[in-house]
């Protein structure tokens, strides 16, 4: 199997699901790709074109993005035509039977007991649960800065409540109580995507391929199910152990029931459909994935810019330049599974089936 590098931690989880197994790669090794002369190496740490953690994501109702240096402005719609039209065919489940109530906030932390804090949002923080046991972490949102919007947690919990696959971060219980509502998830003793390659560099081919199948078999099995996630990108891809990572934040995720119009995700991630605002469905998440595959190879997203709105220009030409000397240690088919997943045409573009059987791929599996 494919090591991303990472040593092992007292009490994670080791054994891997169902998933590719593909010959060992360290950081001190090499292996060449059969059928090709190309090398898989790791290569210095190399930080990716996200100048913050978050990039400049894209608020759930187009108001209030988190801003950046690198973006400014808003994203308004095109029209008030498409403003009215923007949850036009998003089923948002606005209720679930999945959230256990509690009479009041101090209830949940008198049964779960001490907490550390890993991080924090505009709307809510995360924290780590240690029972001695097993560790999980835990979201706790904020209703009242949450206003307007908390349907998309109801949402959320309903979701992942009723998905069941082993690149999917599990929900393990959700509470609500009269001012937060409290989401506990397994915990991903390391981190995130986002965090591997800042600190560790290019994972090398053998560990892209390893990764993007994967999440591609996460995608596969909620676009069975009419989902689109909606905000793949690197921090929401959780490491669980050497060889297994899990897909994570359905905040923005939905069925869809026809062409979907609401402007929303991380705009380096973002697929040109969406900005056009002429509809679109379940591909822009490979889409997404793809521009995190050519982040994984070579360092940095496909289309960069200081403002968002030469950055949209960018992504909606989608030119792809392979003339980087970085490209120049990338196989020929992993510049060619790139192109199939940031194919600007969504009808064109590769599914997430048949990215599972890429040729790139499946020359890593054994």
């Amino acid at each position: 199997m494919v090591s991303l590098g990472y040593p092992p931690v007292a009490g994670s989880v080791q054994t891997l699901p169902p998933a590719p197994r593909l010959t060992r790669l360290t950081q001190s090794s090499n292996r060449s790709r059969r059928n090709s002369s190309v090398t898989a190496t790791i290569q210095r740490p190399i930080s990716c074109n996200i100048h913050f953690r978050d990039g400049c994501s894209l608020d759930r109702d187009n108001r209030n993005p988190t801003r950046d240096k690198s973006c400014h402005n808003d994203i308004t719609p095109a029209s008030d035509e498409s403003s009215k039209s923007a949850n036009l065919n998003e089923q948002i489940y606005k209720e679930t039977e999945y959230l256990k109530v509690l009479p009041n906030r101090a209830t949940f932390y008198r049964d779960y007991g001490a907490c550390t804090t890993l991080g924090r949002g505009n709307f809510s923080r995360v924290f780590l649960l240690d029972s001695g046991r097993r560790k999980q972490a835990v979201k706790e949102i904020d209703k009242e800065r949450m206003s307007g919007r908390l349907d998309y947690v109801y949402n959320e919990v309903n979701i992942l409540a009723e998905c069941d696959h082993e690149n999917i971060c599990k929900l393990i219980k959700a509470y609500e109580s009269p001012g937060y509502f409290f989401l506990v998830f397994e915990y991903a003793p390391f981190g995130d995507l986002f965090e591997f390659i800042k600190q560790t560099g290019i994972p090398g081919e053998a560990n892209c391929a390893c990764l993007t199948y994967q999440i591609c078999s996460a995608l596969q099995y909620i676009h069975d199910k009419s989902i689109v996630h909606r905000d793949v990108k690197p921090e929401n891809i959780l490491i669980m152990s050497e060889s297994w990572v899990k897909l994570t934040d359905f905040g923005l995720a939905c069925t869809v029931l026809g062409p979907l119009y609401r402007v929303c995700g991380t705009p380096t991630y973002v697929a040109p459909e969406v900005i056009s605002e002429q509809g679109y469905g379940i591909e822009v998440d490979i889409w997404s994935l793809g521009v995190v595959l050519h982040i994984m190879l070579i360092g940095f997203a496909p289309f960069r810019a200081p403002k968002r709105s030469q950055l949209f220009k960018l992504i909606k030409k989608a030119y792809l330049g392979f003339d980087f000397a970085r490209w120049n240690h990338i196989s020929t088919d992993a510049q060619t599974t790139v192109r199939r997943m940031l194919c600007p045409n969504p009808q064109r573009r590769a599914t997430a089936s048949e990215i599972l059987n890429d040729e790139w791929i499946q020359s890593f599996l054994v």
